[in-house]
């Protein structure tokens, strides 16, 4: 006969102890904006434009408004990607609670530009972000 203890952590281990697999995959703001990066160097757009709200708001700090919605973004984004020409460098990189803050330095077609970033992240997607440049 199973022992009652063996049969509970099967069921814990095949079910997840009652949370969903969507709680399970909500990733921290952290890691999102690190795929962000990642996917941003290697030019996958599609996996890059989903890590966004499609409400996202985008601002240059602190708050002039720039762009919003997922559409916008890739409005912008895809052409870039398709010529392979940007490159982001992450220099320092702290968080707080859902906020993520980057200082960044990006590279596109040759030209490099300083960029502390302020990234808002809300049930694993990006929902709002500030630059700051350094023209």
């Amino acid at each position: 006969m199973k022992s009652p203890v063996l049969i509970a952590m099967f069921f814990l281990l095949c079910y997840g102890g009652g949370i969903s697999q969507t709680q399970k995959a909500i990733a921290s703001p952290l890691e999102v904006v690190n795929q962000r990066m990642d996917h941003y160097n290697h030019h996958y757009f599609e996996k890059f434009i989903n890590l966004y709200s499609d409400s996202v708001r985008v601002y240059t700090y602190p708050d002039i408004f720039l762009a919003s919605g997922k559409d916008n973004l890739e409005s912008i984004f895809k052409p870039k990607f398709s010529s392979k020409s940007i490159q982001v460098k992450i220099i320092t990189q702290i968080t707080n609670g859902n906020y993520v803050v980057n200082q960044e330095l990006v590279t596109e077609s040759g030209v490099d530009t300083k960029y502390v970033s302020i990234y808002e992240v809300r049930d694993g997607l990006i929902t709002t972000v500030r630059f700051i440049r350094d023209y």
